[in-house]
């Protein structure tokens, strides 16, 4: 799928650790943002425990069994609040991605770079449903693989994000969460890796770099595949809004499986989920034929299609 008619404006040339902290800025932000946040909750969680229980907290510090003990319970706690942590740091990130994200296309602006088009919001739908068939076709063969039993680590964290409320597990994981990612890896990692790159190799350096970030093996493999998807929805569909939209609307369905135990009614006969993982994938495949079809190619000024469409050479993403 690659373009060859896409303009890409010319690059001034920077030095190597410029180029780097370019590409791996964002990224190294939101960690240690994530990291903050996580260390100032576990200080202050330690902090309200222990003076909620002195006693215990003194016979702790006698003996190295009672301190262990105190320990699995502050982290017990701390895991219950995770998911609250997680919507933290996306709240503290997304307004430093979105000036880095209107930065770089008002550079863009100034160095003529025509962007593609956007695709016109009714086209979105096509988008959804395909990213909603694959996350649950993914998350069916991750099941009949058993590749979750085979984790410790993705059993834990599963379990860590959908034990809080629901109304919290909405606004931090299926709208914090997601913002704050795809400005991070497609609207920033992937856009400047397209600026001196071909699709495929942005695609697939942003989508490493994506299901690495998850840690655990389950995740890595789930993170990357989906990584692919959401960049290519980003290159047809012309905007941010288009990932960020099916991120959403993936984690908002993972949401929604786990609350009304979806997963486990699928599990119940093997003919039952390989049915519904067919369904996914025939799903996924046609609606990824409608959005191959989307035209993205940008209208290049002096063209006759120029002309037909006068408008359309001014517009740059700021999505």
């Amino acid at each position: 799928m690659e373009q060859q008619y896409r303009q890409v404006p010319p690059m001034t040339p920077e030095n190597y650790g410029k180029r780097i902290w370019h590409l791996w800025g964002p990224i190294v932000i939101k960690w240690a943002v994530g990291v903050g946040a996580s260390m100032i909750a576990m200080a202050v969680l330690s902090m309200v425990y222990m003076m909620a229980n002195q006693e215990a907290a003194m016979t702790a510090m006698q003996s190295e069994e009672k301190m262990m003990e105190l320990t699995d319970k502050i982290m017990n706690q701390y895991l219950g609040a995770s998911t609250l942590i997680e919507g933290v740091a996306a709240l503290i990130t997304i307004p430093i991605m979105l000036w880095f994200f209107h930065t770089d296309r008002v550079k863009e602006r100034r160095n003529g770079f025509i962007p593609n088009r956007k695709a016109p919001l009714w086209k979105y739908g096509a988008g959804l449903l395909m990213a909603l068939a694959m996350s649950l076709g993914l998350n069916n063969l991750i099941i009949i693989g058993n590749l979750s039993d085979m984790s410790e680590a993705y059993q834990a964290t599963m379990e860590a994000f959908y034990s809080s409320p629901l109304a919290v597990q909405v606004v931090v994981l299926a709208v914090l969460v997601p913002v704050s990612e795809e400005l991070v890896f497609r609207g920033l990692l992937f856009k400047r890796l397209r600026e001196r790159a071909t699709y495929m190799q942005a695609a697939l350096y942003s989508a490493i770099v994506f299901g690495l970030m998850h840690v655990n093996f389950v995740q890595m493999l789930y993170g990357f595949i989906l990584g692919m998807m959401l960049t290519y929805l980003y290159e047809k569909y012309g905007s941010v809004k288009a990932p960020i939209a099916a991120h959403m609307a993936m984690n908002l369905l993972s949401i929604l499986a786990t609350e009304f135990n979806l997963l486990d009614w699928l599990m119940e006969g093997r003919l039952r989920i390989g049915i519904v993982t067919v369904a996914c994938a025939f799903v996924a495949s046609t609606m990824f034929v409608l959005v191959q079809r989307i035209e993205e190619k940008p209208v290049v000024p002096g063209t006759s299609e120029e002309k037909d469409n006068p408008v359309q050479h001014c517009r740059v993403d700021s999505e």
